[in-house]
Protein backbone atom coordinates (compact mmCIF):
# COMPACT_ATOMS: atom_id res chain seq x y z
CA UNK A 1 0.00 0.00 0.00
CA UNK A 2 1.63 3.38 -0.91
CA UNK A 3 2.66 5.44 2.01
CA UNK A 4 0.09 8.15 1.04
CA UNK A 5 -2.81 5.82 1.83
CA UNK A 6 -1.29 4.20 5.32
CA UNK A 7 -0.95 8.35 6.18
CA UNK A 8 -4.96 9.25 5.13
CA UNK A 9 -6.02 6.27 7.56
CA UNK A 10 -4.06 6.85 10.15
CA UNK A 11 -5.46 10.18 10.92
CA UNK A 12 -9.26 9.43 9.45
CA UNK A 13 -9.64 7.15 12.83
CA UNK A 14 -8.52 10.69 15.64
CA UNK A 15 -10.29 13.03 13.24
CA UNK A 16 -13.76 11.18 13.36
CA UNK A 17 -13.36 10.38 16.96
CA UNK A 18 -12.31 14.11 17.94
CA UNK A 19 -15.52 15.16 15.87
CA UNK A 20 -17.49 12.61 17.48
CA UNK A 21 -16.40 14.02 20.71
CA UNK A 22 -17.18 17.77 19.93
CA UNK A 23 -20.75 16.51 19.23
CA UNK A 24 -21.00 15.07 22.26
CA UNK A 25 -19.99 17.85 24.25
CA UNK A 26 -21.91 20.82 22.51
CA UNK A 27 -25.01 18.32 23.32
CA UNK A 28 -23.97 18.28 26.83
CA UNK A 29 -23.33 22.06 27.53
CA UNK A 30 -26.84 22.69 25.52
CA UNK A 31 -28.91 20.41 27.76
CA UNK A 32 -27.14 21.58 30.94
CA UNK A 33 -27.07 25.62 30.31
CA UNK A 34 -29.81 25.61 27.62
CA UNK A 35 -33.38 27.18 28.74
CA UNK A 36 -35.25 24.12 28.13
CA UNK A 37 -38.31 22.36 30.17
CA UNK A 38 -38.26 18.62 30.23
CA UNK A 39 -39.89 17.10 27.75
CA UNK A 40 -42.50 15.58 29.90
CA UNK A 41 -43.98 19.09 31.42
CA UNK A 42 -45.67 21.88 29.54
CA UNK A 43 -45.80 25.28 31.41
CA UNK A 44 -49.38 26.62 31.43
CA UNK A 45 -51.38 29.31 32.68
CA UNK A 46 -54.95 29.89 33.64
CA UNK A 47 -57.07 33.09 34.27
CA UNK A 48 -59.11 33.37 36.95
CA UNK A 49 -61.64 35.72 36.24
CA UNK A 50 -63.00 38.84 38.43
CA UNK A 51 -66.85 38.95 39.58
CA UNK A 52 -68.33 42.20 37.93
CA UNK A 53 -69.23 44.36 40.64
CA UNK A 54 -72.91 45.04 41.61
CA UNK A 55 -75.46 47.95 40.21
CA UNK A 56 -77.91 48.60 42.97
CA UNK A 57 -80.47 51.19 43.20
CA UNK A 58 -80.85 54.58 45.62
CA UNK A 59 -82.21 51.71 48.48
CA UNK A 60 -79.09 49.36 48.38
CA UNK A 61 -81.48 46.91 45.83
CA UNK A 62 -79.14 45.31 43.04
CA UNK A 63 -80.16 45.91 39.42
CA UNK A 64 -77.44 44.21 38.08
CA UNK A 65 -75.33 41.29 39.36
CA UNK A 66 -73.22 38.88 38.73
CA UNK A 67 -73.46 35.40 39.27
CA UNK A 68 -70.92 32.74 39.44
CA UNK A 69 -71.04 29.40 37.47
CA UNK A 70 -68.79 26.51 36.76
CA UNK A 71 -67.87 25.14 33.50
CA UNK A 72 -67.68 21.09 33.59
CA UNK A 73 -65.50 18.89 31.65
CA UNK A 74 -64.64 15.43 31.86
CA UNK A 75 -60.82 14.06 31.58
CA UNK A 76 -61.15 10.46 31.27
CA UNK A 77 -57.50 10.54 32.25
CA UNK A 78 -58.66 11.12 36.09
CA UNK A 79 -61.11 8.28 36.30
CA UNK A 80 -60.68 5.66 38.87
CA UNK A 81 -61.18 2.26 38.17
CA UNK A 82 -63.52 1.78 41.39
CA UNK A 83 -65.96 4.44 39.73
CA UNK A 84 -69.05 3.97 38.25
CA UNK A 85 -69.22 5.81 35.22
CA UNK A 86 -73.04 5.62 34.43
CA UNK A 87 -73.61 7.23 37.87
CA UNK A 88 -71.33 9.88 37.12
CA UNK A 89 -72.23 10.64 33.86
CA UNK A 90 -76.19 10.81 35.18
CA UNK A 91 -74.75 13.30 37.65
CA UNK A 92 -73.38 15.49 35.14
CA UNK A 93 -76.19 15.31 32.81
CA UNK A 94 -78.58 16.33 35.88
CA UNK A 95 -76.60 19.63 36.72
CA UNK A 96 -75.79 20.43 32.76
CA UNK A 97 -78.86 20.01 31.10
CA UNK A 98 -77.36 17.09 28.93
CA UNK A 99 -78.59 13.89 27.90
CA UNK A 100 -76.94 10.99 29.94
CA UNK A 101 -76.62 9.00 26.61
CA UNK A 102 -74.06 11.90 25.27
CA UNK A 103 -72.09 12.48 28.28
CA UNK A 104 -71.48 8.66 28.38
CA UNK A 105 -70.38 8.89 24.94
CA UNK A 106 -68.13 11.76 25.67
CA UNK A 107 -66.69 9.97 28.33
CA UNK A 108 -65.63 6.43 26.23
CA UNK A 109 -64.58 8.31 23.28
CA UNK A 110 -61.79 9.24 25.11
CA UNK A 111 -61.11 11.52 22.45
CA UNK A 112 -59.77 14.56 24.58
CA UNK A 113 -58.50 15.50 28.40
CA UNK A 114 -60.83 18.57 28.24
CA UNK A 115 -64.21 17.63 26.89
CA UNK A 116 -66.95 20.60 28.15
CA UNK A 117 -70.18 19.26 28.81
CA UNK A 118 -71.99 22.70 30.03
CA UNK A 119 -72.32 25.35 32.57
CA UNK A 120 -74.14 24.97 35.59
CA UNK A 121 -75.24 28.06 38.64
CA UNK A 122 -75.96 25.12 40.92
CA UNK A 123 -73.82 24.80 43.74
CA UNK A 124 -74.18 20.96 43.81
CA UNK A 125 -71.89 20.91 40.94
CA UNK A 126 -68.99 21.39 43.71
CA UNK A 127 -69.59 17.76 44.63
CA UNK A 128 -68.28 16.56 41.51
CA UNK A 129 -64.92 17.51 42.27
CA UNK A 130 -64.89 17.00 46.21
CA UNK A 131 -66.89 14.13 46.36
CA UNK A 132 -63.99 11.22 45.76
CA UNK A 133 -65.19 8.92 46.93
CA UNK A 134 -68.24 8.47 44.36
CA UNK A 135 -66.72 11.05 41.10
CA UNK A 136 -63.58 11.44 39.52
CA UNK A 137 -62.79 12.30 36.17
CA UNK A 138 -64.51 15.37 36.08
CA UNK A 139 -62.98 19.17 36.26
CA UNK A 140 -64.68 22.44 36.81
CA UNK A 141 -64.17 25.73 35.79
CA UNK A 142 -64.93 29.33 37.25
CA UNK A 143 -67.35 31.26 34.87
CA UNK A 144 -69.68 34.46 35.98
CA UNK A 145 -72.58 35.66 33.76
CA UNK A 146 -73.89 39.09 33.98
CA UNK A 147 -78.22 39.39 35.29
CA UNK A 148 -80.29 41.71 35.54
CA UNK A 149 -83.14 41.20 37.87
CA UNK A 150 -85.53 43.45 36.84
CA UNK A 151 -85.55 42.53 33.32
CA UNK A 152 -86.55 45.48 30.59
CA UNK A 153 -86.43 47.66 33.54
CA UNK A 154 -84.01 50.28 33.92
CA UNK A 155 -82.73 48.61 30.64
CA UNK A 156 -81.65 52.05 28.94
CA UNK A 157 -79.80 53.26 32.07
CA UNK A 158 -78.17 50.19 32.95
CA UNK A 159 -76.83 49.28 29.53
CA UNK A 160 -75.20 45.56 28.96
CA UNK A 161 -72.15 43.74 28.89
CA UNK A 162 -70.58 42.42 25.63
CA UNK A 163 -69.91 38.89 24.99
CA UNK A 164 -66.53 39.84 26.74
CA UNK A 165 -68.46 41.13 29.84
CA UNK A 166 -67.22 44.15 28.88
CA UNK A 167 -69.64 47.54 29.37
CA UNK A 168 -70.91 48.24 25.95
CA UNK A 169 -74.02 50.42 26.88
CA UNK A 170 -75.21 52.97 30.26
CA UNK A 171 -73.61 52.49 33.21
CA UNK A 172 -72.00 49.19 32.47
CA UNK A 173 -70.09 51.16 29.81
CA UNK A 174 -69.56 54.89 31.76
CA UNK A 175 -68.35 52.87 35.10
CA UNK A 176 -67.03 49.82 33.24
CA UNK A 177 -63.50 50.82 34.94
CA UNK A 178 -64.67 50.19 38.17
CA UNK A 179 -67.38 47.58 37.63
CA UNK A 180 -64.68 44.88 35.75
CA UNK A 181 -62.44 44.38 38.41
CA UNK A 182 -59.06 42.68 37.72
CA UNK A 183 -58.51 38.68 36.99
CA UNK A 184 -56.19 36.79 38.66
CA UNK A 185 -53.96 34.12 37.28
CA UNK A 186 -51.86 31.04 37.85
CA UNK A 187 -48.76 30.02 36.28
CA UNK A 188 -48.08 26.29 36.40
CA UNK A 189 -46.79 23.26 35.22
CA UNK A 190 -48.22 20.39 33.71
CA UNK A 191 -47.06 16.68 33.46
CA UNK A 192 -46.88 14.80 29.87
CA UNK A 193 -50.28 13.21 31.15
CA UNK A 194 -51.81 16.84 31.31
CA UNK A 195 -51.89 16.91 35.13
CA UNK A 196 -50.53 20.38 37.39
CA UNK A 197 -47.54 19.45 39.21
CA UNK A 198 -48.95 21.64 42.37
CA UNK A 199 -45.11 21.74 43.65
CA UNK A 200 -44.27 23.86 40.48
CA UNK A 201 -46.86 25.93 40.71
CA UNK A 202 -44.47 29.36 40.28
CA UNK A 203 -47.36 32.38 40.88
CA UNK A 204 -50.64 32.63 41.54
CA UNK A 205 -52.46 35.86 42.08
CA UNK A 206 -56.13 35.84 43.21
CA UNK A 207 -58.73 37.91 41.07
CA UNK A 208 -60.22 41.05 42.72
CA UNK A 209 -63.61 41.82 42.21
CA UNK A 210 -64.85 44.78 40.37
CA UNK A 211 -66.65 47.95 42.64
CA UNK A 212 -70.05 48.27 43.82
CA UNK A 213 -72.37 51.21 41.89
CA UNK A 214 -75.03 52.64 43.59
CA UNK A 215 -77.56 54.76 41.60
CA UNK A 216 -80.04 57.70 42.50
CA UNK A 217 -82.45 56.15 41.36
CA UNK A 218 -85.64 53.97 42.95
CA UNK A 219 -86.61 51.12 41.65
CA UNK A 220 -90.04 51.56 42.90
CA UNK A 221 -90.58 54.36 41.33
CA UNK A 222 -88.87 53.34 38.14
CA UNK A 223 -91.12 50.56 37.84
CA UNK A 224 -94.27 52.57 38.72
CA UNK A 225 -93.18 54.93 36.02
CA UNK A 226 -93.00 52.52 33.14
CA UNK A 227 -95.53 50.79 33.72
CA UNK A 228 -97.86 54.78 33.61
CA UNK A 229 -95.40 55.56 30.43
CA UNK A 230 -96.53 52.22 28.56
CA UNK A 231 -100.40 52.53 29.29
CA UNK A 232 -100.13 56.04 28.62
CA UNK A 233 -98.56 55.18 24.62
CA UNK A 234 -101.34 52.71 24.61
CA UNK A 235 -103.89 55.14 25.70
CA UNK A 236 -102.44 57.06 22.66
CA UNK A 237 -101.39 55.25 20.26
CA UNK A 238 -97.94 56.39 20.20
CA UNK A 239 -94.92 55.17 18.87
CA UNK A 240 -92.78 55.98 21.81
CA UNK A 241 -92.40 57.88 25.14
CA UNK A 242 -90.24 59.36 27.67
CA UNK A 243 -90.22 60.31 31.30
CA UNK A 244 -87.08 61.94 33.86
CA UNK A 245 -87.98 62.90 37.89
CA UNK A 246 -85.32 64.33 38.81
CA UNK A 247 -84.84 65.89 42.43
CA UNK A 248 -84.87 70.23 42.25
CA UNK A 249 -82.42 71.12 44.53
CA UNK A 250 -79.66 68.21 44.34
CA UNK A 251 -80.22 67.57 40.57
CA UNK A 252 -80.53 63.68 41.64
CA UNK A 253 -82.38 61.66 38.89
CA UNK A 254 -84.98 59.60 40.36
CA UNK A 255 -86.60 58.06 37.38
CA UNK A 256 -85.39 57.62 33.56
CA UNK A 257 -87.70 55.52 31.42
CA UNK A 258 -88.67 55.15 27.60
CA UNK A 259 -90.29 53.00 25.81
CA UNK A 260 -89.49 50.90 23.23
CA UNK A 261 -86.74 49.31 25.79
CA UNK A 262 -85.03 45.82 25.62
CA UNK A 263 -83.91 43.37 27.74
CA UNK A 264 -80.34 43.41 28.63
CA UNK A 265 -79.61 40.01 28.49
CA UNK A 266 -80.36 39.69 25.27
CA UNK A 267 -79.53 43.01 23.40
CA UNK A 268 -79.01 41.61 20.29
CA UNK A 269 -82.58 40.56 19.61
CA UNK A 270 -83.43 44.43 18.71
CA UNK A 271 -81.54 46.97 16.58
CA UNK A 272 -79.13 48.87 17.91
CA UNK A 273 -81.03 51.79 17.76
CA UNK A 274 -83.22 50.82 20.47
CA UNK A 275 -80.17 50.66 22.68
CA UNK A 276 -79.71 54.35 22.96
CA UNK A 277 -81.18 56.00 25.79
CA UNK A 278 -83.86 58.44 23.89
CA UNK A 279 -83.64 61.14 27.45
CA UNK A 280 -80.58 62.16 26.82
CA UNK A 281 -79.39 60.76 22.86
CA UNK A 282 -82.07 62.26 21.34
CA UNK A 283 -83.14 65.89 20.13
CA UNK A 284 -86.49 66.95 19.66
CA UNK A 285 -88.39 70.47 19.69
CA UNK A 286 -89.58 71.50 22.48
CA UNK A 287 -92.73 73.70 21.32
CA UNK A 288 -94.80 75.73 23.92
CA UNK A 289 -92.77 74.37 26.85
CA UNK A 290 -89.80 76.85 26.02
CA UNK A 291 -92.11 79.57 26.60
CA UNK A 292 -91.64 79.49 30.06
CA UNK A 293 -87.70 80.12 29.59
CA UNK A 294 -88.18 82.92 27.12
CA UNK A 295 -90.51 84.67 29.50
CA UNK A 296 -87.83 83.89 32.79
CA UNK A 297 -85.16 85.34 30.87
CA UNK A 298 -86.99 88.69 29.51
CA UNK A 299 -88.03 89.47 33.50
CA UNK A 300 -84.49 88.66 34.11
CA UNK A 301 -83.38 91.28 31.87
CA UNK A 302 -85.76 93.78 33.16
CA UNK A 303 -87.51 94.32 30.28
CA UNK A 304 -91.32 93.24 30.93
CA UNK A 305 -92.93 91.88 34.34
CA UNK A 306 -95.96 90.03 35.45
CA UNK A 307 -98.22 92.80 34.15
CA UNK A 308 -96.63 93.63 30.87
CA UNK A 309 -99.61 93.79 28.01
CA UNK A 310 -99.27 92.58 24.13
CA UNK A 311 -101.42 93.04 21.62
CA UNK A 312 -101.63 89.76 20.13
CA UNK A 313 -104.30 90.80 17.24
CA UNK A 314 -107.05 87.77 16.14
CA UNK A 315 -105.39 84.67 15.62
CA UNK A 316 -102.33 85.60 13.08
CA UNK A 317 -99.38 87.72 12.96
CA UNK A 318 -96.95 88.89 9.85
CA UNK A 319 -93.67 88.93 10.39
CA UNK A 320 -90.49 88.49 8.75
CA UNK A 321 -92.37 86.82 6.05
CA UNK A 322 -94.34 84.59 7.60
CA UNK A 323 -97.07 83.73 9.46
CA UNK A 324 -97.64 83.00 12.78
CA UNK A 325 -101.64 81.69 13.92
CA UNK A 326 -102.67 81.74 17.47
CA UNK A 327 -105.70 80.71 19.38
CA UNK A 328 -105.34 83.54 21.95
CA UNK A 329 -106.92 87.13 21.00
CA UNK A 330 -106.40 90.83 22.03
CA UNK A 331 -104.55 92.36 25.02
CA UNK A 332 -102.88 90.19 27.07
CA UNK A 333 -100.57 90.43 29.75
CA UNK A 334 -97.53 87.74 30.15
CA UNK A 335 -99.52 85.67 32.97
CA UNK A 336 -102.28 84.91 30.11
CA UNK A 337 -99.42 84.55 27.84
CA UNK A 338 -98.26 81.66 29.43
CA UNK A 339 -101.34 80.33 31.01
CA UNK A 340 -103.00 80.09 27.17
CA UNK A 341 -99.94 79.46 25.75
CA UNK A 342 -99.95 82.49 23.05
CA UNK A 343 -97.17 81.84 20.52
CA UNK A 344 -97.63 85.67 18.69
CA UNK A 345 -97.43 86.41 22.77
CA UNK A 346 -94.13 84.48 23.26
CA UNK A 347 -93.10 86.13 19.89
CA UNK A 348 -93.64 89.29 20.96
CA UNK A 349 -91.17 89.08 24.00
CA UNK A 350 -88.56 86.99 22.29
CA UNK A 351 -87.78 90.24 19.77
CA UNK A 352 -87.83 92.38 23.14
CA UNK A 353 -85.55 89.68 24.22
CA UNK A 354 -83.53 89.85 21.26
CA UNK A 355 -80.88 87.83 19.22
CA UNK A 356 -77.67 88.02 21.14
CA UNK A 357 -79.49 87.92 24.78
CA UNK A 358 -81.92 85.16 23.82
CA UNK A 359 -78.53 82.55 22.78
CA UNK A 360 -77.07 83.79 25.89
CA UNK A 361 -79.50 83.30 27.92
CA UNK A 362 -80.91 80.33 26.09
CA UNK A 363 -76.92 78.82 26.77
CA UNK A 364 -76.99 79.91 30.50
CA UNK A 365 -80.28 77.81 31.24
CA UNK A 366 -78.10 74.73 29.60
CA UNK A 367 -79.34 74.33 25.95
CA UNK A 368 -76.76 73.57 22.96
CA UNK A 369 -74.15 71.69 25.04
CA UNK A 370 -74.21 68.50 27.18
CA UNK A 371 -75.08 68.73 30.75
CA UNK A 372 -72.36 66.06 31.90
CA UNK A 373 -74.89 63.73 33.07
CA UNK A 374 -72.83 60.58 34.10
CA UNK A 375 -74.27 58.89 31.73
CA UNK A 376 -72.46 57.94 27.98
CA UNK A 377 -74.33 59.27 24.58
CA UNK A 378 -75.57 62.44 25.75
CA UNK A 379 -76.20 64.76 22.90
CA UNK A 380 -75.42 68.21 22.94
CA UNK A 381 -78.60 69.54 20.95
CA UNK A 382 -79.33 72.11 18.39
CA UNK A 383 -78.77 75.57 18.64
CA UNK A 384 -77.20 77.74 16.18
CA UNK A 385 -74.84 81.12 17.01
CA UNK A 386 -77.29 84.40 17.04
CA UNK A 387 -74.92 85.07 13.86
CA UNK A 388 -76.33 83.08 11.85
CA UNK A 389 -80.65 83.49 12.56
CA UNK A 390 -82.64 84.36 10.49
CA UNK A 391 -84.88 87.93 11.24
CA UNK A 392 -88.01 85.27 11.68
CA UNK A 393 -85.42 82.89 13.53
CA UNK A 394 -85.83 84.53 17.34
CA UNK A 395 -89.73 84.82 16.89
CA UNK A 396 -89.70 80.44 16.20
CA UNK A 397 -87.28 79.43 18.85
CA UNK A 398 -89.75 81.66 21.74
CA UNK A 399 -92.14 79.22 20.55
CA UNK A 400 -90.01 75.89 20.99
CA UNK A 401 -89.26 75.75 17.01
CA UNK A 402 -85.90 76.26 15.05
CA UNK A 403 -84.33 74.73 18.35
CA UNK A 404 -83.89 71.23 19.90
CA UNK A 405 -83.28 69.75 23.02
CA UNK A 406 -82.97 66.89 25.21
CA UNK A 407 -85.51 65.60 27.48
CA UNK A 408 -82.92 66.06 30.40
CA UNK A 409 -82.59 69.55 29.11
CA UNK A 410 -85.20 70.70 29.44
CA UNK A 411 -86.25 68.82 32.51
CA UNK A 412 -83.01 70.57 34.11
CA UNK A 413 -84.47 74.14 32.94
CA UNK A 414 -87.72 74.02 34.76
CA UNK A 415 -85.92 72.88 37.51
CA UNK A 416 -83.74 75.73 37.60
CA UNK A 417 -86.63 77.82 37.67
CA UNK A 418 -88.23 75.76 40.49
CA UNK A 419 -84.98 75.84 42.79
CA UNK A 420 -84.40 79.33 42.34
CA UNK A 421 -81.99 79.80 39.27
CA UNK A 422 -79.54 77.82 39.93
CA UNK A 423 -78.64 75.16 37.30
CA UNK A 424 -77.71 71.94 38.88
CA UNK A 425 -75.79 69.09 36.86
CA UNK A 426 -77.99 66.07 36.91
CA UNK A 427 -75.95 63.08 37.89
CA UNK A 428 -77.64 59.14 38.41
CA UNK A 429 -74.58 57.72 40.30
CA UNK A 430 -74.44 58.40 43.94
CA UNK A 431 -71.78 56.38 45.43
CA UNK A 432 -69.14 53.62 43.78
CA UNK A 433 -68.05 51.55 47.35
CA UNK A 434 -65.53 48.26 47.08
CA UNK A 435 -66.49 45.09 47.74
CA UNK A 436 -64.77 45.57 51.35
CA UNK A 437 -67.12 48.77 51.21
CA UNK A 438 -64.56 51.56 50.83
CA UNK A 439 -66.08 54.02 49.23
CA UNK A 440 -64.17 55.05 46.10
CA UNK A 441 -66.47 57.39 44.38
CA UNK A 442 -69.00 59.84 45.20
CA UNK A 443 -70.85 62.46 43.60
CA UNK A 444 -72.97 65.57 45.42
CA UNK A 445 -74.54 68.15 44.31
CA UNK A 446 -73.12 70.75 41.84
CA UNK A 447 -74.31 74.25 40.75
CA UNK A 448 -72.69 74.89 37.15
CA UNK A 449 -74.78 78.35 36.26
CA UNK A 450 -77.17 80.83 37.64
CA UNK A 451 -79.58 81.95 34.47
CA UNK A 452 -81.69 83.92 36.39
CA UNK A 453 -82.32 85.64 39.84
CA UNK A 454 -84.28 84.04 42.64
CA UNK A 455 -86.63 86.96 42.38
CA UNK A 456 -87.69 86.52 38.95
CA UNK A 457 -87.24 82.67 39.39
CA UNK A 458 -90.36 82.75 41.73
CA UNK A 459 -92.08 85.12 39.56
CA UNK A 460 -92.22 82.27 36.87
CA UNK A 461 -93.10 79.47 39.69
CA UNK A 462 -96.41 82.02 40.36
CA UNK A 463 -97.43 82.12 36.62
CA UNK A 464 -96.79 77.93 36.02
CA UNK A 465 -99.35 77.60 38.80
CA UNK A 466 -102.24 79.29 36.50
CA UNK A 467 -101.38 77.14 33.59
CA UNK A 468 -102.32 73.77 35.72
CA UNK A 469 -105.02 75.93 37.41
CA UNK A 470 -106.90 77.53 34.60
CA UNK A 471 -104.73 77.00 31.50
CA UNK A 472 -103.38 74.41 28.77
CA UNK A 473 -102.00 72.31 31.95
CA UNK A 474 -105.17 71.67 34.17
CA UNK A 475 -105.16 67.40 33.51
CA UNK A 476 -101.76 67.83 35.36
CA UNK A 477 -102.91 68.76 38.41
CA UNK A 478 -103.29 66.14 41.56
CA UNK A 479 -104.89 65.73 44.73
CA UNK A 480 -103.51 67.27 47.71
CA UNK A 481 -100.45 69.47 45.86
CA UNK A 482 -100.23 72.74 43.90
CA UNK A 483 -98.53 71.75 40.59
CA UNK A 484 -96.48 74.35 38.69
CA UNK A 485 -95.94 73.32 34.75
CA UNK A 486 -96.67 73.90 31.19
CA UNK A 487 -97.71 71.69 28.47
CA UNK A 488 -96.05 71.67 24.80
CA UNK A 489 -96.84 70.33 21.43
CA UNK A 490 -94.60 70.45 18.61
CA UNK A 491 -94.86 68.83 15.12
CA UNK A 492 -91.80 66.87 14.05
CA UNK A 493 -89.30 67.22 11.40
CA UNK A 494 -89.84 65.00 8.41
CA UNK A 495 -88.02 64.99 5.40
CA UNK A 496 -86.45 68.46 6.03
CA UNK A 497 -90.22 69.85 6.83
CA UNK A 498 -92.33 70.32 9.75
CA UNK A 499 -95.19 67.15 9.44
CA UNK A 500 -98.68 68.21 9.50
CA UNK A 501 -99.11 64.43 11.50
CA UNK A 502 -96.56 63.73 13.58
CA UNK A 503 -96.06 65.91 16.70
CA UNK A 504 -94.34 65.58 20.31
CA UNK A 505 -96.54 66.05 23.01
CA UNK A 506 -94.98 67.17 26.68
CA UNK A 507 -95.65 68.53 29.80
CA UNK A 508 -92.98 69.58 32.12
CA UNK A 509 -93.25 71.05 36.06
CA UNK A 510 -92.54 70.50 39.50
CA UNK A 511 -94.01 69.58 42.63
CA UNK A 512 -94.94 70.97 44.69
CA UNK A 513 -95.22 74.61 43.64
CA UNK A 514 -94.56 76.52 46.70
CA UNK A 515 -91.64 75.07 47.44
CA UNK A 516 -90.83 72.53 44.64
CA UNK A 517 -88.91 68.90 45.42
CA UNK A 518 -88.95 67.06 42.30
CA UNK A 519 -89.46 68.27 38.80
CA UNK A 520 -90.84 65.46 35.75
CA UNK A 521 -91.75 65.63 32.02
CA UNK A 522 -93.36 63.50 30.44
CA UNK A 523 -92.31 63.32 26.17
CA UNK A 524 -95.33 60.96 24.27
CA UNK A 525 -93.71 60.45 20.74
CA UNK A 526 -96.32 60.69 17.24
CA UNK A 527 -99.79 60.35 19.25
CA UNK A 528 -102.76 59.41 17.51
CA UNK A 529 -106.00 61.37 17.77
CA UNK A 530 -105.88 63.66 20.50
CA UNK A 531 -102.04 65.14 20.11
CA UNK A 532 -101.55 67.93 22.49
CA UNK A 533 -99.39 68.12 25.44
CA UNK A 534 -102.48 68.92 27.75
CA UNK A 535 -104.27 66.26 26.38
CA UNK A 536 -101.74 63.29 25.82
CA UNK A 537 -99.13 63.84 28.72
CA UNK A 538 -100.40 65.85 31.58
CA UNK A 539 -102.54 63.25 32.76
CA UNK A 540 -99.33 60.10 32.56
CA UNK A 541 -97.62 63.71 34.80
CA UNK A 542 -100.84 63.67 36.92
CA UNK A 543 -100.47 60.13 37.87
CA UNK A 544 -97.03 59.74 38.14
CA UNK A 545 -96.15 62.76 40.22
CA UNK A 546 -99.16 61.73 42.76
CA UNK A 547 -96.88 58.14 43.29
CA UNK A 548 -94.12 60.14 43.74
CA UNK A 549 -94.88 62.93 46.22
CA UNK A 550 -96.79 59.99 47.76
CA UNK A 551 -93.44 57.60 48.12
CA UNK A 552 -91.43 60.79 49.10
CA UNK A 553 -94.04 61.60 51.91
CA UNK A 554 -94.21 65.16 50.79
CA UNK A 555 -96.61 67.05 53.12
CA UNK A 556 -99.91 67.92 51.58
CA UNK A 557 -100.58 71.62 50.61
CA UNK A 558 -103.86 71.73 49.35
CA UNK A 559 -106.56 70.92 51.70
CA UNK A 560 -109.47 68.88 50.48
CA UNK A 561 -111.99 71.85 51.27
CA UNK A 562 -109.83 73.87 49.43
CA UNK A 563 -109.46 71.78 46.17
CA UNK A 564 -113.48 71.70 46.61
CA UNK A 565 -114.03 75.18 46.56
CA UNK A 566 -111.20 75.39 43.65
CA UNK A 567 -113.59 73.03 41.71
Amino acid sequence: MPVKGQRLRFWAVPVLLLGWYLLLGARAAYLHLGDLAPRNRTEWTRRLPAARGFIRDRAGRPLAITQPGRRVFLDYSCLKPEHHVPEIASAVAELTGRDTDAVLLDFRSRRSKYMVQGISFDDRVLALVTNSARYSGVGLERVLRRQYPLGRCLSHVLGFVDRQQAGAAGIEQQYNRFLQGTDGFIDGTRDGVGREIRARRATTADPIDGAHVHLTLDQTLQLKAEQELAEGVAHAQAAGAQVIVQMVKTGEILVMAATPDFDPERYLEVPAVVWRNPNIGQVYDPGSTMKSVIVASALNEGLITPDSVFDVGHGSWHYGGHVLHDKVYGRVDVRTILKKSSNIGAAMIGLLLGNRRMECYLRGFGFGAPLGIDLPGEERGLLSPASRWAMVTPTRIAIGQGISVTALQMLNAYCTIANGGRLMRPYVVSKVVSPRGEKILENSPKVIGRPIRPAVAAQVREMLVSVTEEGTGRRAAIEGYTIAGKTGTAQQVVDGAYSQTDYWASFVGFVPAEDPVFGMIVIIDRPRGLRTGGAVSAPVFSRLALVVARYLELPVTVPADAEQETL
